[in-house]
């Protein structure tokens, strides 16, 4: 069994079990400890689990991972991910972008625009386009949000609902098998859906670890979403989904 096969069949256990032991995962996957023990280290170095003496569990639902370890983490898939989404945005058009780290790595990627207006809750999204003489960049009001510098709030939501963009470009903190966006705090999640009802078509941006993630907080169904832009082959567990949403997938490099 590869490496990968053993990734997908732990956090598939973790996901129905919430907690497994390193004893009981060799069991069930045929490998030795010392096996799982380099499975469980190479998840967590991703993200993906949290390490306890003896086994492992899922990420916490009510809490993201810090800001600062997102800019870094994945940055080659998120780059990627981003020149492959900024090349299905149409020179003239108007978009909205959302906060996240992927979503600035595509405002880094849109910088070259002769035309482009954009309406966004993120600060930094908005330093990134602010040099660039062919973009008009909107930034709405809120409450500030220190740790990702975003606006948020009921005030942003309502700010967002003013305006009509051709476009979304929007993060995720967590796709479900079953067809569900999560995020994770709902003052920013006001703000997304507000744009989404205000454009005329969502691109959600998202590397492979959102497939494995999970939220407290609904955003949408993935059928509100006409375009999702990744690094890896939709997993089994979620291609489902995907097809019945209508959801086009983009594996950006592919």
């Amino acid at each position: 069994m590869s490496a990968e096969t053993r990734h997908g069949r732990i956090l598939e256990m973790l996901r129905q079990r919430g907690y497994a032991a390193i004893d009981e995962l060799a069991v069930a996957l045929s490998v030795t400890p010392q096996t799982i023990r380099r499975d469980l280290q190479d998840l967590a170095g991703e993200g993906m689990l949290r390490r306890h003496h003896g086994g492992a569990s899922l990420p916490s639902s009510i809490a993201n991972t810090d800001y600062a370890l997102r800019h870094v983490e994945n940055a080659g898939a998120k780059a990627r991910i981003a020149e492959a989404a900024a090349a299905r945005v149409t020179e003239g058009s108007s978009v909205f972008l959302t906060l996240g780290t992927t979503v600035e790595a595509v405002a880094a990627a849109l910088t070259a625009r002769r035309e482009l207006r954009v309406i966004t809750n993120s600060t930094a999204a908005a330093r990134i386009l602010g040099a660039s003489p062919g973009i008009s960049v909107h930034v709405i009001g809120g409450t500030f949000r220190a740790s990702n510098g975003g606006l948020v709030g009921a005030f942003a939501a309502e700010a967002a609902s003013r305006w009509r963009c051709d476009l979304l470009i929007k993060g995720i903190g967590a796709i479900t098998p079953d067809g569900w966006l999560l995020d994770y705090h709902e003052d920013e999640v006001a703000v997304a859906r507000a744009m989404m009802a205000h454009a005329g078509a969502t691109m959600l941006v998202a590397d492979h670890t959102k497939f494995l993630k999970t939220a407290a907080c609904v955003v949408a169904p993935l059928s509100a979403v006409a375009t999702l832009v990744t690094d890896r082959k939709v997993p089994r567990s979620h291609a489902a989904a995907l097809r019945q949403a209508g959801t086009e997938v983009v594996v950006a490099g592919a």
